[in-house]
Order: C-alpha cells, then sequence, then structure tokens
C-alpha cells in the first residue's frame, strides 16, 4: 500500500511538469534557433516546424479563419512564458478554424506549433513591420490568472473590543 502511495505521488509530479506542446511536434519543431534569427531570414527557415509563445496583441477574423497577432516571449522547458516584459518581436498564428477574439482576446498569453509559411508586411502604429506568419498546428491558449483580494474592509489584525466583552481592555488584541 504505501509503494502505491509512492508510484500516485511521483506519477502526479511527472504529469505536472509536462509540456504544453504534444511530443509529436515537439520532436519535429526546429529548437536551435532564436526568434531574432528566424525574422531577419524568415525565406531560409520555410516549412519549418517553430514552438514559440507570447502575448496575444490581436485577434482578426478572416475570410480564409483566423489570424491572431502575437508579442513573442520566450519559453520556458513546459513552454510556458518566462518573463512577460522581453520579446524579440512579433509573429502572425492563422488558422483555417473560428477563434472568438473574445477568448483569443489581447493580453492573453499562448503558445503555439506552427508550420513557417511566409512572411507578411504590416504596420505596428507607424513602423512598417514583416512577420514572420505560422500556419497552426497546434494551440495552446493559458488560463488567465485572476486574484482575490480581501474584500476593502478585512484587517486580519483588526478586532472590535465586542469580541471580548468580558475581559479587561489590556487583553484585547
Amino acid at each position: 500500500m504505501k509503494n502505491f502511495f509512492i508510484i500516485c505521488i511521483l506519477y502526479l509530479l511527472i504529469l505536472s511538469c509536462a509540456h504544453v506542446i504534444s511530443k509529436e511536434y515537439r520532436d519535429a519543431a526546429v529548437t536551435d534557433l532564436q526568434f531574432n534569427q528566424l525574422i531577419k531570414d524568415t525565406d531560409a527557415y520555410l516549412n519549418n516546424i517553430f514552438i514559440f509563445g507570447g502575448i496575444i496583441a490581436e485577434t482578426k477574423i478572416t475570410i480564409k479563419g483566423t489570424e491572431i497577432e502575437v508579442v513573442q516571449s520566450p519559453l520556458d522547458r513546459t513552454g510556458t512564458i518566462k518573463d512577460r516584459d522581453v520579446s524579440g518581436g512579433r509573429f502572425i498564428i492563422t488558422t483555417a478554424r473560428y477563434l472568438d477574439p473574445l477568448i483569443y482576446r489581447q493580453g492573453r498569453d499562448i503558445t503555439v506549433a506552427g508550420l513557417l509559411t511566409g512572411s507578411k508586411r504590416g504596420l505596428i502604429g507607424e513602423i512598417e513591420y514583416t512577420y514572420p506568419v505560422f500556419d497552426a498546428r497546434e494551440i495552446y491558449l493559458f488560463k488567465e490568472e485572476t486574484s482575490y483580494p480581501y474584500p476593502y474592509w478585512y484587517d486580519p489584525f483588526y478586532y472590535p473590543p465586542f469580541y471580548y466583552p468580558h475581559a479587561p481592555f489590556w487583553y484585547w488584541p
């Protein structure tokens, strides 16, 4: 029985460190290339699978499907974003599926395994920018983190005197 619990705990620990992208695409992906290098020479790496992630900047519905513009951020070994304040540039994910812009909205974290199909010129503000374009093979949208602060009136160190009505005032916290 003791061994069963140890095996269960080890199994849960192994699962908790799993990558968000399936093994099939991780094995096929080019991993020794930085995003900055890809932007400089996109045509040299066409028809290769890459795994990149970042923060969604914009989601557009088109006649061909959905187009998601992503601000690239470095990923850790599990496929989650390491640092949201660091970026090598932007890229575009295209898919024939309809992905609702309300769900895939600006500011959400995303990781994608995609086939590099080319590049597209666009504007970021007033600057012309060349986006690498990936045809999405697998998309992982992270759940939004929510924080629930204490109510504004909650103070863990405040206990009014009526909590201790029979105690003298020097016993009150």
